[in-house]
């Protein structure tokens, strides 16, 4: 019974479906027709649409076509009509005007010009019109480069020589500042022009960059020299104590010296850092920029460097006034090899440095032989110092001021391969050694002992005071190899000192006596009359002698009268208690401490 129930239930839903699904398809059947019927109404619609709208769809392209040629053809002949209004005014306005006047409408003038041309040039119809206006043109552009060429003659700057001037006798390589010089006058027009031109692609007005910079950079070059010449000769008046002036106006280039060349030098780099810092918005394109500062530096760098050669090749002038040249050329090698390598002229910077090198090296091997070869006979007469020996500790002091120069690029080229810190401190050895040497053979040259033993202690008292001076530095080169020079020195004084005091003996002798006069008048009488005629004679010999030093002097004198007072102190008592001379004694305790404090009077102080 269940499954019976199930099985009609199961029917009764079956037939329900297929009730309803009838029923849709029927509606469904309804929906198409309906959508069919309004299909063919749309289509209908359509075509009487397209009979109707696509002819005026047509119509109005063609109207608008028309219109857009109406409106090209009415600015063709705008444009036509305002081009050729004005290039005749624009023509004339450039063939006859003057851009030194008003470089500005000048401009505007050729711009405008351009647009002229450039818009004829698409009707061929305007073919001669267009050739007169590119005629023209060119014109305009040949006013323009000549106006370029004035406008940089009339704004470049004469320095003022003063700037660079080396007004001390030491070299100072110290490039001016920069900041404070001016090279041109009016900047703006030379850039404004330059600036145009580059861009229309004319680039002949370079050439009269190149040409007038260079020929102004080497006119100040040149003055710089003449003015450091004549300084210099100014300063060479004035320590002769000449009374006459120098008439020459002009120093001819044969008498430009080290120093000028070092004022020459030093100005040729800052007025070229000067003109590149100005180029870079003169002449903004970097490859056109390149190649003027190329033609520009030639002739103001050749002249440099041939000026720098004459002195290396023809002056014998000892290594001191090269070396402030050696330093300022080694310190901005980088700058000048540049220079001379990219220049377009043929320039031999690194042949000259190396001929700079070897002559001061030469120079420095020629002072060592000429104290070790000196034949000379000449020696002080009074026995003062040398003046080999001033000369020299002024050579020491002088490559002590350029010892990195000296050390780097006089000795490190001779040198063996080791540390470079010790060439100077070793050459200073050598150099005293020889100087040494030197003094000894010309003591020997001397009749007087007592004479040439004053020759030596007045020498080594120089050179032990000279090291000793800060202001000259020699003394810490030298303690670098050998801390004991000092000393050295010292012990030869005292060694001199020593040997000096002998030519007292005889009167130290005379006075040995005098505990053994008791009443004897006679024999005080005696001593008194040895002890005069001895002491003066050695006074009448050493009137001449001349200690250079003061305290020296003192030094000596003191030692004298401690050799011998004691004991003629003794003698005068003796002789004063006597009345050995009643007439009176020569030698009082005044007299006689003045005859001593008298030795060594006529000494010229070094």
């Amino acid at each position: 019974m269940n499954e019976s129930e199930s099985i009609a239930k199961k029917l009764a839903q079956e037939e329900e479906w297929l009730a309803n699904f009838k029923k849709n398809v029927t509606k469904s059947a309804q929906i198409r027709e309906g959508i069919v019927k309004i299909v063919d109404k749309f289509d209908n619609r359509l075509t009487s649409l397209e009979k109707n709208v696509l002819p005026m769809h047509i119509s109005n392209g063609q109207l608008q076509k028309k219109q857009h040629n109406i409106q090209r053809l009415i600015n063709t002949i705008d444009a036509t009509l305002q081009f050729y209004g004005k290039t005749s005014t624009v023509e004339n306005a450039i063939r006859d005007g003057n851009p030194l006047i008003d470089l500005n409408v000048y401009l505007e003038n050729m711009e405008c010009l351009q647009q002229a041309i450039n818009f004829f040039e698409n009707h061929p119809n305007y073919a001669s019109q267009t050739e007169n206006m590119k005629m023209t043109l060119d014109t305009g552009f040949t006013i323009l480069e000549k106006a370029y060429k004035t406008i940089i003659q009339k704004n470049g700057v004469t320095v003022d020589p003063a700037n660079f001037l080396i007004k001390n006798q030491e070299g100072n390589n110290e490039t001016p500042k920069s900041n404070d010089i001016k090279i041109i006058a009016d900047e703006d027009q030379i850039i404004k022009l330059g600036n145009w031109l580059l861009k229309e692609q004319r680039v002949h007005f370079l050439t009269h960059y190149s040409d007038i910079r260079s020929a102004q950079i080497l006119k100040n070059i040149k003055l710089i020299g003449e003015a450091q010449a004549k300084l210099r000769i100014g300063e060479a008046s004035k320590k002769a104590q000449l009374a006459r002036k120098v008439q020459h106006k002009t120093i001819p280039d044969s008498s430009i010296d080290i120093e000028s060349c070092i004022a020459i030098s030093n100005s040729l780099l800052t007025l070229l850092e000067l003109e590149e810092r100005f180029m870079v918005k003169a002449i903004p394109d970097t490859s056109r920029r390149a190649q003027v500062f190329r033609e520009l530096v030639a002739k103001p760098l050749s002249f440099t460097l041939s000026q720098t050669q004459k002195i290396v090749n023809e002056r014998d002038v000892g290594i001191i006034p090269l070396l402030p040249l050696l330093q300022l050329l080694s310190q901005n090698y980088s700058r000048f090899h540049n220079l001379a390598t990219n220049s377009i002229g043929d320039m031999h910077f690194d042949n000259l440095i190396r001929q700079l090198q070897v002559k001061c090296s030469s120079y420095v091997n020629e002072a060592i032989e000429n104290l070790n070869e000196d034949s000379s006979k000449f020696v002080p007469s009074d026995g003062n110092v040398h003046s080999t020996t001033a000369s020299t500790l002024n050579f020491l002091s002088s490559l002590t001021h350029h010892r990195g120069t000296v050390t780097n690029q006089v000795l490190a080229i001779t040198a063996q391969q080791g540390p470079t810190q010790l060439l100077l401190p070793k050459l200073f050895a050598r150099i005293l050694s020889a100087l040494g040497s030197f003094l000894k053979k010309k003591a020997n040259l001397y009749d007087d002992p007592t004479l040439s033993t004053i020759f030596l202690l007045n020498n080594y008292n120089y050179i032990a005071k000279t090291l000793a001076d800060e202001k000259d530095g020699i003394l810490p080169a030298i303690t670098e190899l050998n801390s004991n020079i000092l000393s050295f020195y010292q012990e030869e004084i005292n060694s001199c000192i020593i040997e000096y005091l002998k030519s007292w003996n005889g009167i130290a002798l005379i006075l040995k006596s005098v505990d053994r006069i008791g009443e004897d008048k006679q024999m005080a009488k005696n001593i008194m009359n040895t002890f005069v005629r001895e002491f003066d004679q050695v006074l009448l010999q050493q009137t001449d002698y001349c200690i250079s030093d003061l305290q020296a002097i003192e030094n000596v004198q003191n030692q004298v009268k401690s050799r011998i007072w004691k004991n003629y102190s003794t003698l005068l008592d003796s002789c004063q208690r006597l009345h050995a001379f009643p007439q009176g004694i020569k030698y009082t305790e005044n007299t006689f401490d003045m005859a001593i404090r008298n030795l060594f009077s006529s000494a010229k102080m070094i």
